[in-house]
């Protein structure tokens, strides 16, 4: 029954984990100003940056405070935010509280941030800004209320290639934990319940005199061998 009950629940978590995705086609370019990078938001009402992660391998690097523009297009109409965090090899957690977050951005002020709008279109927001000076990953991130917490976020590479952020949260392995130990105790309660009950009905169970059986002789004394006839 344990068993059964966890492999029911692994289709829902494989469902909740989701995954990020990355274009294969080059979306950096370096032009006389500095890099240009296309980035989309919102593609069928979905809360995901395209791409979620800048450079990867084959790109071009963004050197340490070089130039960069954002060319930024909404597919959707909810608005959202491209987000720089100021921290370099870090990555926020994702959490579904904003008060959270809001106390991360306060101690932390992003290193650049900007509103897109909820209008469909191209280039309805541009980016522009210096790349940091320390080498390593950036997260970025929307902080509009349940976006983060639902993985609307990435990572940008300042001197390096990156790959994808993790993936939002699922079930997980302590849900799986959980539901075990609670398998376990009902089959518990179930057989604990079964023995307790066959004790007490051994106790009100009827003698045979009741039910009508005559009585059985008592036993011979040990030691002692019956009478014998003749």
């Amino acid at each position: 029954m344990a068993v059964s009950a966890l492999l029911l629940l692994l289709p829902a978590s494989a469902a909740l984990q989701g995954g990020h995705s990355i274009a294969s086609e080059p979306l950096v370019v370096r032009t006389a100003a500095g890099v240009t990078i296309q980035l989309s938001v919102g593609s069928g009402g979905a809360l995901v940056y395209t791409p979620d992660a800048f450079p990867t391998s084959g790109q071009t690097i963004i050197s340490p405070g070089e130039s960069v523009t954002i060319d930024i297009t909404n597919l959707g109409s909810t608005p959202h935010t491209f987000t720089v965090s100021s921290l370099v090899n870090y990555t926020l957690p994702f959490s579904g509280n904003m008060n959270l977050t809001s106390t991360f951005l306060v101690t932390h002020p992003p290193f650049y941030t900007i509103n897109i709008p909820g209008t469909p279109g191209t280039d309805v927001a541009t980016a522009s800004f210096n790349a940091p000076s320390v080498v390593g990953s950036y997260q970025f991130f929307c902080t509009e209320p349940g976006h983060f917490a639902a993985g609307m976020e990435g990572v940008m590479g300042v001197g390096i290639t990156v790959g994808p952020p993790p993936p939002p949260p699922g079930i997980g392995l302590p849900v799986f934990i959980i539901a075990g130990v609670i398998v376990g105790l009902v089959i518990l309660a179930i057989v604990l319940g079964f023995v307790v009950g066959k004790r007490e009905g051994s106790k009100n169970e009827m003698p045979p005199e009741r039910l009508g059986y005559s009585e059985m002789p008592p036993e011979a004394p040990s030691g002692k061998s019956p009478p014998s006839s003749r």
